[in-house]
């Protein structure tokens, strides 16, 4: 098709050509054939400029799909020391970051994903890379939600003592312990904002309690689980790092999230509406380095336990290489092409986890439409053009 310049060149060339031809009624028949060679050439010129009007058009098609360059500011990645942030730190150590041109650094906030909500809330990181409690933080509207991080297979758990009368009951046709009359005046531990909460309201609800019927005591996985072994407490919400600890002391699994929710478990990774305005090419990157790591672990299993077990006990954590296998049947990541793809659509988890919690009280209205507006997938689909560009 020809552009506007184009068509309006051609009418002024027709218009004057016809003006010639009326001129020219009153000649000698030789000379009145000079309009038709000028309607002629017409159609020459249109055929030339037509191409030449679509290449800048090409050239901005290639342009989009290139690489962004790296800023050269920090970025300050937010995260937890455990299966959560596993991929970023794996990048670093890996040094993909390094290869993009990124400044990167991580910052460890134990187990508590609250921790790193408050660390954004501060100005203090830029990207984090967090579990369920990141829907706290989306909920405040300041925030963008650009990937989905770890998909948990299995290993969010109720513990149980053995003697006690939930653990009698048997299990039912699910695996799952306890019964209404067991679990009335019920009393749970574990770190409140967190899918251990979750999983302790999916639990109490699947026997017939809300939320306000049983009591959910506020302690963090280490002291809750100093608690729960001097005697407070009927059971225990934990992650996988401290179910081994509870199997290896005699505790009893009552429930696996997985047998009593459809819903997978998948974390977040968010980032300061403020770097997605000013940097949004490092943002990119980062996500391109995130799920080349995710990639590399799950097709090289060696490596991911030999990475992740040095920067556990690095940071602390009482954990044996044996700790770390396990966790990798428990805990799998997304790809750049298994992301956003499929039946998993990005920010899928944050949407039901704010659902969730709207209905058990925990948030409102306004605060489900700030987590349904957070979830941008441009950044995640950009990067997928252009890394299939490379």
């Amino acid at each position: 098709m020809m552009n506007g310049k184009v068509k309006k060149l051609l009418a002024v060339i027709l218009t004057v050509v016809m003006g010639v031809s009326v001129a020219a009624c009153g000649n000698s028949g030789g000379e009145a054939q000079a309009p038709e060679e000028a309607q002629t050439e017409a159609p020459a010129e249109e055929a030339v400029q037509e191409p030449e009007a679509e290449e800048p058009e090409e050239e901005t098609e290639a342009a989009e799909v290139k690489m962004p360059e790296a800023s050269g500011e920090k970025l300050v990645i937010g995260t937890l020391a455990n299966w959560v942030g596993l991929p970023a730190w794996y990048a670093y150590k890996e040094g993909y970051y390094d290869e993009v041109g990124l400044d990167v650094e991580i910052v460890n906030f134990g187990s508590q994903g609250t921790l790193v909500n408050e660390a954004m809330a501060a100005d203090e990181c830029d990207i984090a890379v967090s579990g369920m409690a990141s829907v706290y933080a989306l909920s405040t509207g300041m925030y963008t939600y650009i990937g989905d991080g770890c998909l948990t297979i299995s290993g969010e758990t109720l513990y149980c003592r053995p003697d006690s009368e939930i653990y009698a009951t048997g299990p039912d046709e699910n695996g799952v312990y306890g019964s209404s009359e067991t679990l009335k005046d019920a009393v749970i531990l574990g770190p409140m904002n967190t899918t251990a909460q979750m999983n302790a309201i999916a639990y109490m609800s699947y026997f017939g309690y809300d939320a306000t019927q049983f009591t959910f005591t506020n302690l963090d996985y280490s002291s809750g689980l100093a608690a729960f072994e001097s005697g407070e407490g009927d059971l225990i919400a934990v992650n996988p790092t401290y179910a081994a600890y509870l199997e290896s002391d005699g505790f009893v699994r009552a429930a696996d999230y997985t047998q009593i929710s459809d819903q997978d478990i998948i974390d977040a990774v968010y980032c300061q509406n403020e770097l997605i305005e000013e940097r949004s090419g490092d943002v990119e990157l980062f996500l391109y380095c995130y799920y080349k790591a995710c990639e590399d672990m799950l097709n090289n299993q060696d490596n991911r336990v030999a990475v992740a077990y040095e920067w556990y006990v690095g940071e602390g954590l009482e954990y044996d290489e044996q700790d770390v296998i396990d966790e990798c049947s428990l805990k799998s990541y997304f790809t750049l092409d298994t992301v956003d793809a499929g039946e998993y659509k990005l920010g899928g988890f944050m949407e039901f986890a704010g659902e969730f919690l709207l209905s058990n009280d925990k948030v409102t209205k306004e605060d489900l439409e700030n987590v349904k507006a957070s979830i941008d997938n441009s950044y995640i689909s950009s990067v997928k053009e252009w890394a299939a560009a490379k």
